[in-house]
């Protein structure tokens, strides 16, 4: 099977993990590593209040893990991590390859909160550019597939 490189953001309860941060970060770790993971990167993203209440916790711990793993074994690693009560959400993402290596430079060398979404913003600052369908000047291509179409009349109202 195709081993693939995962990115999981774990919203974890901040008053258990307060109190036993690395009981909760083993335990995640070894969840992985039952299905054969490989772990590249494991750390805390981000320490911040919620929205809304989510189990009766107004705050959540971030913890964010790169690994690798065969991409069979993806659904059971999420299910045994939804059942564990030190895991408010979590979300995964799968990595791709060209994305690979500059995902974990930042994970493993930058040290503020919120490293990968900042990471990700300042590569793609450079292409803000407005799409141009066929070659064609801006907005003639909207112009031009528009073109023929017209608003359906509305029926004349009839007289009581």
């Amino acid at each position: 099977m195709p081993i693939q490189t995962y990115e999981t953001l774990f919203m974890l309860d901040s008053t258990r993990f307060a109190a036993d941060a690395d009981a909760i970060k083993g335990q995640l770790h070894a969840t992985l590593e039952r299905y054969g993971s490989e772990i590249l990167v494991s750390r805390m993203w981000d320490d911040r209040k919620l929205f809304y209440p989510i189990r009766k916790q107004k705050k959540a711990t971030f913890h964010i893990v790169y690994y690798k793993c065969e991409s069979t074994k993806q659904r059971d690693i999420e299910r045994d991590f939804a059942i564990n009560e030190n895991v408010l959400r979590l979300m995964t993402s799968h990595i791709d390859y060209r994305w690979l290596e500059t995902m974990m430079d930042l994970a493993q060398n930058d040290t503020t909160p919120g490293f990968a979404l900042r990471g990700l913003q300042d590569d793609t600052a450079g292409d803000n550019v407005t799409p141009n369908f066929g070659g064609e000047a801006e907005g003639e291509a909207f112009t031009a597939a528009g073109a023929g179409r017209r608003r359906p009349e509305r029926a004349a109202e009839k007289p009581e």
